[in-house]
C-alpha cells in the first residue's frame, strides 16, 4: 500500500508535500532510525517521486523536494546514495541535481563520506559499471577537503582514463571533480594532459555541471602548460565549443566562448586553413551574443569576435568589432562570398526562436540588412517569410519594438548613416510580414 501511494503520479505533488510534513512530526522524530524500516525500504519509490516532481520544474515545490531529499540523506545516507545510482536514470540532469545536492560541501559530513565509500565498494555497483571496488574507492577523495596527500593519491591518469568512459552523470561528475582538482596545479596538470581528448568527449552530454567542469579542466591545463597543450585537439575542440555558444546556461556560454578564443590562438600554421572554417562559423553566433542579456557573456563574445577577426586577418571586421558597431560588423559579414551570406542568413533564422528577446532582435536586424545583399529564389523566400510570420505570435512585440528603436536609436551608439541602414533593414522585414511574396 505504501509503495503504491508513493508511486502514484496522479497526486504525487500533494503526497510529497504531506510526506515532508509527516516526517517532521515530533512523534516520528523520537522513533529510532533502525525502527523506520517502512521508510528505508521505500527509499527508491520516494526518490523516484522526488525526481518526477523535480522534472516538472514547479518552483513552489522545489524547496520542499530538496528538503525532503536532505532529510532522507541524513537518515539513510547509504540507501539514498545507492538508490540514486541504481534506480534513477543515469544520463538525466535531474538525477545529477539530486546527487550534487546530497554531496554539496556544506552537507558532506563524516557519516555521508563513510556511506559514499561503502557505496563505491558495493559489489552490485562494481558489477554494473565493470570497475573493481579498489579502483572505485578512489572517487571518494573527490569530495573530501583537498590536501597534498589526497592530490598525490588522486593522481592516477590510467584509472581516470577508465573512469571517463562511465555512462553515469553522477559518477562522471565525481570523476571530473577529481580532474579539476588535479588541473589546478602545474605539476599535476602535466600528468593529466593526455586525458584531454577523453575529457572533450564528456561535452556530448550537454549537461551544464559536467560541461563546466570539462571546460575548467581545459582552461586550467592551458593556463599552466601553455596553449601548445591544446594543439593536438584544437580543431575538434573548437568545433564542439561552437555548439555551446547557445547553451541554456550563461556560465557555459561564457566559458565556452572564452575557451574558443584561447583555442584559436593555439593553432600552428599548418592547422590554420582548417581552423578558418570553424572561426568563420563562429562569427555570426558571436555577433548575436554581443547582445546577450548576461553582461559577462556579451563581454566574452566581444573579445572573441575581435580575436577571430585578427586570426582571419580581417582588419575591417576587427575595427568594427573593437568599436562594438553591430551594423558595421553585420555589413562585414554580408560582404563575404554569396554562399557565405546565404549560409549566415539561414543560420540567423534559427535565432528568431532564441529565448532572449535581444538575440531575436539582432537576428531580425541581420535578416533585414542581408536582404539587399542576397537575391533568393522564390522557394527560399517563401521559407523565410514563413519563419518571419511566426514572430506575429512572439511573446514580445519584437518587430514593432525593433522598428521603433531603429527609427530613433541611441545617438551615442549609431551614426546617422547607421540609423538609416537599421531603419531600412527593419522596414524590409516589416514589408515581408505585411506583403508576403505577392508584393
Amino acid at each position: 500500500m505504501w509503495k503504491s501511494v508513493l508511486s502514484s503520479t496522479w497526486s504525487s505533488e500533494r503526497i510529497i508535500e504531506v510526506l515532508y510534513v509527516v516526517l517532521k512530526m515530533d512523534v516520528l522524530c523520537r522513533i529510532p532510525i533502525e525502527e523506520l524500516d517502512l521508510l528505508r525500504l521505500t527509499v527508491p519509490q520516494i526518490l523516484e517521486s522526488i525526481h518526477r516532481n523535480l522534472r516538472r520544474r514547479l518552483a513552489s515545490l522545489q524547496q520542499t523536494l530538496f528538503s525532503l531529499l536532505d532529510m532522507l540523506t541524513s537518515l539513510f545516507p547509504r540507501d539514498v546514495l545507492m538508490s540514486v545510482l541504481i534506480h534513477l536514470p543515469q544520463s538525466d540532469s535531474t538525477t545529477l541535481d539530486m546527487w550534487k545536492r546530497m554531496l554539496a560541501p556544506t552537507a558532506t559530513s563524516e557519516k555521508l563520506l563513510e556511506a559514499l565509500c561503502s557505496v563505491l565498494q558495493d559489489q552490485l555497483l562494481c558489477m554494473i559499471f565493470n570497475i573493481t571496488a579498489v579502483d572505485f574507492s578512489l572517487l571518494r577523495l573527490t569530495v573530501m577537503c583537498p590536501t597534498e596527500e589526497i592530490r598525490q593519491e588522486l593522481c592516477n591518469p590510467d584509472l581516470f582514463q577508465m573512469f571517463l568512459k562511465i555512462k553515469s552523470l553522477p559518477l562522471l561528475w565525481l570523476v571530473l571533480r577529481g580532474l579539476v582538482l588535479l588541473s589546478e596545479r602545474p605539476e599535476t596538470a602535466r600528468e593529466i594532459r593526455a586525458l584531454l581528448p577523453d575529457v572533450m568527449e564528456t561535452l556530448q552530454f550537454g549537461n551544464a555541471h559536467i560541461t563546466l567542469n570539462a571546460l575548467t579542466i581545459f582552461r586550467n591545463v592551458m593556463n599552466h602548460l601553455g596553449k601548445m597543450e591544446a594543439r593536438p585537439i584544437a580543431l575538434e575542440l573548437a568545433g564542439k565549443l561552437l555548439y555551446l555558444f547557445n547553451h541554456v546556461s550563461g556560465e557555459v556560454r561564457e566559458s565556452s566562448i572564452l575557451l574558443f578564443k584561447d583555442v584559436i590562438e593555439a593553432v600552428v600554421w599548418w592547422q590554420k586553413g582548417k581552423m578558418k572554417k570553424k572561426v568563420r562559423r563562429g562569427l555570426l553566433p558571436l555577433l548575436f551574443r554581443n547582445s546577450d542579456e548576461t553582461s559577462s557573456v556579451a563581454q566574452a563574445a566581444r573579445e572573441a569576435l575581435v580575436a577571430c577577426a585578427r586570426f582571419l586577418k580581417w582588419q575591417k571586421l576587427e575595427h568594427q568589432a573593437e568599436r562594438r558597431n553591430v551594423v558595421g560588423i553585420t555589413e562585414c559579414l554580408l560582404e563575404q562570398k554569396r554562399q557565405m551570406v546565404a549560409k549566415n542568413l539561414r543560420q540567423s533564422l534559427l535565432y528568431l526562436k532564441d529565448p532572449q528577446a535581444t538575440i531575436r532582435q539582432e537576428a531580425l536586424l541581420f535578416i533585414g540588412l542581408a536582404w539587399s545583399y542576397w537575391n533568393p529564389s522564390e522557394g527560399k523566400r517563401k521559407k523565410i517569410y514563413s519563419v518571419l510570420h511566426s514572430l506575429e505570435h512572439d511573446s514580445r512585440p519584437l518587430v514593432r519594438c525593433q522598428a521603433t528603436q531603429s527609427e530613433n536609436p541611441d545617438s551615442e551608439m549609431f551614426t546617422a548613416a547607421e540609423k538609416i541602414r537599421m531603419g531600412q533593414a527593419c522596414r524590409t522585414v516589416l514589408l515581408a510580414l505585411q506583403f508576403p511574396l505577392s508584393s
